[in-house]
């Protein structure tokens, strides 16, 4: 409607401009040119109508980034790009455990995370992106308020780029592309999350860029706290055996800088939907707070698209060596079970289905899926130590996933939570969550 108002009042007033020397041109002459300059401005109205159509780009997945944030590499120069993801969960949890006691775990209700999304295109070769989430809605009790990523890219050709800032580390298939869109289920895969702990970022500087069908990804980064040392740290309190390496993230605040890693990764796209890949994480963890504590995490992983049909599958490993030195340094006695552990691995497999591929109905979506999950933080734990059997776990999921767009995701699930402990509790979760 206002470029329709646009296109006749710039009519209107080129025609009362017009020159009026001599005799005026006869009513028909004047009434055609002004139908011939109406044409002309609305063709660029409409020009101008489908290139600010185009400023906005789709939603892929690019360079290591989620929809969301990857979209400023679409834009022209000068431009600054807002986007974000949000969702919301609900927990039922079974009244009993695996043994038969009272599980003692309340329902529970979270807007789990509020995510904003800013990048600025400085030129065709310098792009700054960052991420800033509010967990849990707040910053008081469980909440907080996070700089999930930070980095300028300086990337002169496709082939080659220099990425520096807060990085998030290249490793998995969800810690870098996390958006609640781009995954099933109403939480992130617990295989994955517990042995790469999303969301994993470190203060770094590495390269990265596109060779035909692969893509690449190698950073220099701060590395890991084994054991928090009091007098430095700001945060962190070390590796621990049910959680592996996510309490020995630094996060980008205050890097301790004694010790780094090489972080990097590897995927082929052979053809359209299609990713097969790996990655790897070596470094030291001690800061000279502890003896050496070498750390190593690998994962291969896999996911496909083929006409309606998805599926997804990753295998991590990890190490940690020195871990009976590490014991002593954080007071775990020996003969315990609350090791670090030595040696963690675990891994997923998952398929599921749009129902709507069989018969298209205005971009809504429909999946069912399937994922099986194996993994164990306490796979190998140093001589004397003893393991946790309720640190091997076996989970089963199966919900449905609805799009009535690409960009907003309604979920339910049912978990079936296993453990040699015994100590695994069900669920049923639903959840909501979106992109923009």
């Amino acid at each position: 409607m206002r470029s329709r108002f646009a296109v006749w009042s710039l009519a209107f007033w080129t025609a009362l401009a017009s020159p009026a020397l001599g005799q005026a041109p006869p009513a028909q002459d004047r009434i055609g040119e002004l139908e011939r300059k109406i044409e002309v401005l609305a063709g660029e109205v409409e020009r101008l109508r489908i290139g600010e159509a185009a400023e906005e780009p789709s939603l892929v997945s690019e360079l290591g980034l989620g929809p969301a944030a990857a979209k400023i590499y679409k834009k022209s120069p000068k431009k600054v790009s807002v986007g974000g993801y949000g969702e919301m969960t609900y927990q039922n949890f079974r009244g009993r455990k695996q043994n038969g006691a009272t599980a003692g775990k309340a329902d529970e209700v979270d807007f789990l995370r509020g995510v904003l999304y800013t990048g600025y295109k400085f030129n065709d070769c310098i792009t700054f992106n960052s991420e800033i989430e509010f967990e849990h809605a707040s910053e008081s009790k469980r909440g907080e308020v996070s700089l999930e990523m930070a980095s300028l890219d300086f990337r002169p050709w496709k082939a080659f780029g220099v990425r520096t800032g807060l990085l998030l580390m290249p490793v998995g298939l969800i810690n870098e592309v996390h958006e609640p869109t781009t995954f099933h289920g109403v939480r992130r895969p617990n295989a994955e999350s517990s042995l790469i702990p999303t969301t994993w970022r470190e203060n770094g500087v590495g390269v990265f860029g596109e060779l035909g069908p692969v893509e690449y990804r190698s950073y220099l980064v701060t590395g890991l706290q084994a054991v928090t040392d009091t007098g430095t740290s700001p945060k962190g309190k070390g590796f621990d055996a049910s959680t592996a390496l996510r309490n020995g993230l630094s996060s980008g605040s205050k890097s301790l800088a004694d010790d780094f890693a090489l972080v990097g990764r590897l995927d082929v796209k052979p053809w359209e939907g299609t990713v097969f890949g790996g990655s790897f994480y070596a470094g030291e963890a001690d800061h000279e707070v502890v003896a050496s504590v070498p750390v190593t995490l690998w994962d291969l992983h896999a996911k496909s698209e083929w006409r309606g049909l998805e599926l997804r599958a990753l295998y991590a490993q990890g190490h940690i060596g020195n871990t009976d030195t590490l014991n002593a340094a954080q007071s775990i006695a020996a003969g315990s079970n609350k090791s670090v552990g030595s040696g963690f691995f675990g891994g997923y497999l998952e398929a599921a289905f749009d129902l709507f591929f069989l018969r298209p109905t205005g971009g809504h979506y429909l999946a069912p899926f399937l994922r099986y999950e194996r993994y164990d933080t306490q796979w190998k734990v140093p001589t004397g130590w003893t393991k946790n059997p309720s640190n091997s776990r076996i989970e089963y999921t199966f919900g449905l996933t609805y799009k009535p767009v690409s960009q907003v995701a309604v979920k339910a699930d049912h978990q079936i939570l296993k453990d040699q402990g015994l100590t695994g509790i069900g669920q049923t979760n639903l959840g909501i969550g979106y992109i923009f």
